[in-house]
């Protein structure tokens, strides 16, 4: 039996999802968001950015973060947040 899709995200979406929270959250115009777009050194994200991010991105997603297993490299870029993000979903 399939899984039903608002529960199991697909990467595209994630993607998308994250690319939608970065551009909330940061407030400026951005240039086009790829997975390979470094979130700290080229679009500036700080520390407290990162907190509204997950707060936006779990309620977007309907998913809680363990903060615990939060590390930096998971902001790398855009590509490595979403298989974190992935990962907390259980996709």
């Amino acid at each position: 039996m399939p899984q039903n899709p608002t529960t199991t995200p697909d990467r595209a979406a994630t993607v998308a999802s994250v690319i939608t929270e970065l551009k909330a959250v940061l407030d400026y115009e951005l240039p086009e968001l790829t997975e390979q777009s470094k979130i700290f050194e080229e679009l500036g994200l700080d520390s407290t950015g990162v907190f509204e991010l997950m707060m936006r991105l779990e309620e977007a997603l309907d998913i809680e973060f363990d903060t615990d297993s939060l590390e930096m490299g998971h902001f790398e870029t855009v590509g490595t947040l979403t298989d974190f993000v992935l990962g907390e979903s259980g996709s």
